[in-house]
């Protein structure tokens, strides 16, 4: 798809939505028009909801937070379905970070796929077993009442007409076309953002600055709609073509090159405030490609038991009370192995993917290589991507 044809979609107040061959479908309909959800939508959407949820409750509908304390008393629903619930997305991108770090290790990484399919396995069950008892509650009713309401005044048949124009129609569809009707409801109220390399491409281009720069004091009228009517990828366009002016408008712009280069660009808006120096590691404003950091030896315990710093917040010098001798606080802690390894992973988990194949890359030539100099360990980009500098000073070895 062109520049040109990606800046008439996200100009677009609506977008064609198609179907997955495995629902069926009104054989009249190969995909349906749905019109961006507005201001005005979504808080008469608000208002239909609550005021079918107080009827729902008056009618003596329990509510979700009864149907889980229901499930808890005859043991449908537990500890370990909310720890699962909890920690299960937490768990899941541990072990995806685990399974790019052992690419040298096929066997291992076996294993941690099977454990990424199992946590997932485990995270859907939850998902699908609290889902059970969540239909039969006022918020659910309330929501799907509110929703098919909304749903009648913004989706399209392709000839252009109102999809649902009246109740007995969309009583049959409903009937006939469940699945299909539900696609549509979930298609409806999912915001779909694009990907931010894409983002990025459109504001960055010569077709869409043209408008952009003629028309970015009113948003109003570059979307033709409210402020508040804007979608996210709409608002993350805006985002990015500021970002943008600030690098065609800087007094010394960075090339073409790094312009279209979206790493070497995050390394040019990284070092643009030259004023700023510190000895730490900081990410750019994206986060993609600065690398994270930090000492494995040990740690300084901030935990006091005996009670003396919590007393001697007050107090001055030559009046605090000592810690007891059997309180560790502002003692060196050092690591165990097993404790150094599972911070490393941890840390090294919270790396962006490309540094992640920077960090591999290197250990792959350190294992092939044995003993490699820095300079010769990383490249001139790659240094850049990281957010270090580009010379190196050659130290030699005897």
């Amino acid at each position: 798809m062109s520049v040109q044809e990606k800046i008439n979609q996200i100009l677009w107040n609506r977008r064609i939505v198609t179907f997955p061959e495995d629902i069926e479908c009104p054989l009249d309909i190969d995909y349906v028009i749905i019109k961006d959800i507005t201001l005005d939508d979504r808080n008469f959407y608000l208002i239909d909801k609550q005021i079918e949820e107080n009827k729902a409750r008056r009618e003596g509908v329990p509510t979700e937070g009864e149907l889980i304390e229901a499930a808890r008393t005859v043991g449908y629903w537990g500890k370990i379905e909310e720890e699962i619930e909890e920690k299960a997305d937490e768990h899941i991108a541990f072990l995806e970070a685990e399974y790019d770090l052992k690419k040298k290790f096929k066997s291992r990484q076996n294993i941690i796929k099977t454990q990424i399919e199992d946590a997932k396995a485990k995270r859907d069950w939850v998902k699908k077993k609290k889902q059970e008892f969540k239909i039969n509650s006022c918020e659910y009713l309330a929501h799907e009442i509110a929703s098919f309401k909304l749903l009648r005044k913004i989706v399209y048949h392709p000839n252009g007409e109102l999809l649902f124009d009246t109740e007995e129609k969309f009583i049959n569809y409903k009937q006939n076309y469940f699945f299909w009707l539900y696609y549509i409801l979930n298609q409806a109220f999912e915001d779909i953002i694009w990907d931010v390399s894409t983002i990025r491409e459109i504001a960055r281009s010569v077709e869409w600055r043209l408008i952009w720069v003629l028309s970015r004091e009113n948003l109003a009228s570059l979307f033709n709609r409210p402020i508040g009517d804007l979608t996210l990828n709409q608002k993350f366009l805006i985002y990015w073509s500021r970002v943008y002016d600030s690098a065609f408008e800087s007094h010394e712009p960075p090339d073409n090159e790094t312009i279209q280069d979206d790493d070497l660009f995050d390394q040019w808006l990284a070092n643009k405030d030259s004023d700023k120096k510190s000895n730490n590691l900081t990410k750019n404003i994206t986060g993609d490609q600065v690398e994270v950091g930090q000492v494995l030896d040990g740690e300084y315990i901030e935990n006091c038991t005996c009670g003396a710093k919590q007393k001697n917040k007050k107090m001055y010098l030559g009046e605090k009370i000592p810690h007891d001798s059997s309180c560790l606080y502002g003692t060196w802690k050092r690591y165990t192995f097993e404790e150094r390894e599972l911070k490393a992973r941890s840390i090294y988990g919270k790396n962006s993917k490309g540094v992640r194949e920077i960090i591999n890359r290197e250990q792959e030539t350190v294992l092939k290589k044995g003993l490699v100099q820095e300079q010769d360990l990383r490249d001139k980009q790659s240094r850049q991507k990281l957010g270090m500098k580009t010379k190196t000073i050659p130290v030699k070895r005897k």
